[in-house]
């Protein structure tokens, strides 16, 4: 390697540096960030003037002075509104929206009823919501990137199974890159939620997995602190894979660990017409002996399925990210007691937040990839209150 390419790789590593420090510290100095990144003062001076004229840094004003009374500091951080991204959530029924700062801040979040499932038509909402979305735009650089959350399997930015919309023959990322001329990326759903779990929860946990429980069950697989997601995104397709239910048969996992599945039983018990997780908590909650049964029978599947994940991955920990699950915490309760007579050895914990933990892992990967910050240990921050 000639000493000019040498040169040019020192030079964008230690502008990661710099970018890294700014966007983990809400204010830090220029002395800070030379003592944080081991470099020279000089050189933090030369790449934050050149970070500066790309308009990448918010200027905060003067901070304390030092103890022994010396100038008061100039405060910097990351300058939130460069510009800003957007995060879709493709689910079977819904489309998630999410508009972030370029640091993770939110700036509008909706849910939009999906009853059509050619892609075109979902294609056409996003494009007016980026419509809407950039009448109000107060950033510099305008949208920087698109990204996609769908419960399908992705391998490279490519869908090559989506078991609920049709495609038409469409290729999501070169459409919306030809569209918009920026950016976009596209993960699967229990994936994604892995990597928000990863990258918003800071409990230096390098090895865990996901388990996702909407329509139909995945796993998102955090591998010494990366991504695993297998030949051609293969890992963690649940729904064909076969288990031994509480009546010695075996089913697809498919058939059993989905919402509708469980909201069909409870509606069957119960005579009652549910609509929404609120409804069915309800019901659950007058303590009829024949939900309570399909309550256990589901907590126990459940159990045996995170028993057998501990056995093939050997994770830290894992978490369950359901929407049902979560707004049943009878039904939480029941998943842990089942897990500890099964001798489940590792913590088990439902996620909160469920609607938002996709979008938000989808978000992190895209600001990695906007800001050029790819394996870089960044702290992202969430103002809602997610467990």
């Amino acid at each position: 390697m000639s000493i000019s390419s040498k040169n040019d790789l020192n030079h964008l590593s230690n502008l990661k540096h710099i970018k890294q420090q700014l966007f983990n510290h809400s204010a830090i100095s220029r002395a800070e960030i030379a003592r944080k990144t081991d470099l020279t003062r000089a050189t933090v001076s030369s790449l934050f003037d050149e970070l500066d004229s790309q308009n990448y840094i918010k200027h905060l004003g003067r901070g304390k002075s030092t103890e022994n009374g010396g100038r008061k500091p100039e405060l910097y951080t990351i300058n939130s509104h460069y510009g800003y991204i957007a995060c879709f959530n493709l689910t079977y029924n819904s489309l998630y929206t999410i508009f972030l700062y370029i640091d993770g801040q939110e700036i509008s979040y909706q849910r939009t009823p999906i009853n059509d499932h050619q892609i075109s038509f979902v294609i056409k909402i996003i494009e007016q919501q980026i419509t809407h979305i950039s009448k109000f735009d107060d950033t510099e650089q305008g949208l920087l990137g698109i990204s996609f959350s769908i419960h399908a399997v992705v391998d490279n930015n490519r869908i090559k199974h989506s078991p609920y919309y049709d495609l038409q023959n469409i290729d999501l990322q070169k459409y919306f890159e030809n569209l918009y001329r920026i950016p976009v990326h596209i993960g699967n759903e229990a994936n994604l939620a892995a990597i928000f779990e990863r990258d918003f929860i800071k409990d230096n946990s390098d090895n865990f997995i996901v388990l996702s429980i909407h329509r139909g069950p995945g796993i998102g697989v955090i591998a010494n602190h990366q991504l695993f997601s297998g030949f051609q995104g293969m890992t963690g397709e649940l729904g064909s894979v076969k288990i031994l239910n509480s009546k010695g048969k075996y089913q697809e996992l498919g058939n059993i660990f989905s919402s509708d599945y469980l909201l069909a039983h409870i509606m069957q018990a119960s005579h009652c017409q549910i609509t929404n997780l609120e409804e069915a908590h309800q019901v659950v909650l007058k303590n009829i002996p024949s939900i309570n049964n399909i309550l256990e029978n589901f907590a126990y599947n459940t159990a045996q399925l995170v028993f057998n994940l501990q056995m093939l991955y050997g994770p830290e920990k894992i978490l369950i990210n359901s929407p049902i699950i979560e707004a049943l915490p009878e039904l939480g309760s029941l998943i842990q007691k089942y897990a500890t007579k099964s001798g489940i050895q590792i913590p088990i914990t439902i996620i909160k937040g469920s609607k938002y933990v996709s979008l938000l892992g989808a978000g992190a990967l895209l600001i990695r990839q906007v800001l050029n910050l790819k394996n870089v240990n960044l702290q992202f921050h969430w103002s809602h209150h997610i467990g």
